[in-house]
């Protein structure tokens, strides 16, 4: 038995040892594609590199006017865990102890970024096949290939972390403060605001010590680079409305600053339409950069048209059609039929 399955077997027996009171929650998903594009005549399987499966369990107990929790999660296959992480195609993603009263939540232990949490959300219907802000890199129909207009990567939040966390009750009818604090001195704040049809979020990273020898994230990510994928520090805002009929718009813009003293940044923006089971939507991303000089890199535009159908309750299928186009390169053309299933 490998230890992902030992640790998650005896998970579940502790939980299930508790008291009748305790809430405990087993969860996952299952996310497949099929997909094709212009590195290759075969047909890809398997590829998704933002809604990774993952599966795990999570559980709470109410303690007069405290509630303690727990949660353990496992990401596997081509997803984020697979870029981050050289030794595998599993990691854990979320390790944490947690308790919540009228003050908010504190989280303490491995797990969603603060940033990651309210970066890159819309209510288009199409989130989980085509995302937004730095996400959209990580979409259903891939980044592409180096060389051939590869969406480039633009570091405006952190993924997974292990910090403190932060997040206060709902304030103004539908505001939330987040703020985080993560190894090698980092820091995250952020404010997400949804009601009436608005959803508002504004965010800031600090990733910290970026002159040691590894990754802020290092501990979870396994990677070498300075700074998280070379930024020092990352902002963003993203802007949307869903009107009642269906039609919804978002946008949002980011800019991150690297280690090397260059800058980089996107404005993306996606409209969409959603009618009882059914969502489609399109969506645009610009990305530029900038040395440490001022000189301006080549400018990459990504376009996207995505179809997701949710036939039954825990079911989630999509097409979706993705071109980019980077200054001086080839185009980047990419088809893909994919799903999820989750519990």
């Amino acid at each position: 038995m490998n230890k992902t399955t030992l640790v998650l077997a005896l998970g579940v027996s502790l939980l299930s040892a508790l008291p009748a009171m305790a809430d405990v929650t087993v969860y996952g998903r299952a996310t497949y594609n099929m997909l094709s594009d212009d590195t290759s005549d075969d047909i890809y399987y398997g590829r998704h590199e933002f809604a990774e499966t993952n599966f795990g369990l999570k559980g709470s107990m109410d303690y007069e006017n405290l509630k303690f929790g727990a949660q353990l999660e496992i990401g596997l296959d081509e997803g984020v865990s697979n870029i981050l992480h050289n030794e595998g195609n599993s990691r854990t993603r979320v390790q944490e102890l947690w308790v919540s009263g009228d003050f908010g939540k504190v989280k303490l232990g491995t797990g969603n970024s603060v940033t990651y949490i309210v970066s890159d959300l819309d209510q288009s219907g199409t989130w989980l096949s085509d995302p937004l802000g730095m996400s959209q890199r990580f979409g259903a129909t891939r980044r592409g290939p180096s060389g051939d207009s590869q969406t480039p990567f633009v570091q405006t939040q952190s993924i997974f972390s292990e910090r403190i966390l932060y997040e206060s009750p709902k304030l103004l009818g539908g505001a939330k403060f987040y703020a985080q604090l993560s190894e090698a001195s980092g820091y995250e704040m952020a404010i997400k605001y949804v009601a009436n049809g608005w959803r508002i979020n504004v965010w800031s990273v600090d990733y910290g010590d970026v002159d040691r020898d590894e990754d802020p994230q290092a501990n979870i990510d396994e990677n070498g680079s300075n700074g998280f994928f070379g930024a020092e520090d990352g902002h963003g805002i993203l802007a949307g409305y869903k009107h009642s009929s269906g039609v919804n718009f978002t946008a949002t813009y980011g800019k991150a600053d690297q280690v090397n003293g260059g800058q980089r940044e996107f404005a993306n923006w996606k409209l969409g339409y959603t009618k009882g089971k059914h969502a489609v939507s399109v969506s645009m991303g610009n990305y530029s950069s900038e040395d440490a000089v001022g000189i301006s890199g080549p400018d990459h535009k990504r376009t996207t048209l995505a179809y997701n159908f949710k036939p039954v309750g825990g079911v989630q299928l999509w097409a979706q059609a993705t071109t980019s186009d980077t200054d001086d390169q080839d185009e980047f053309n990419a088809f893909t039929l994919g799903g999820m299933i989750k519990f």
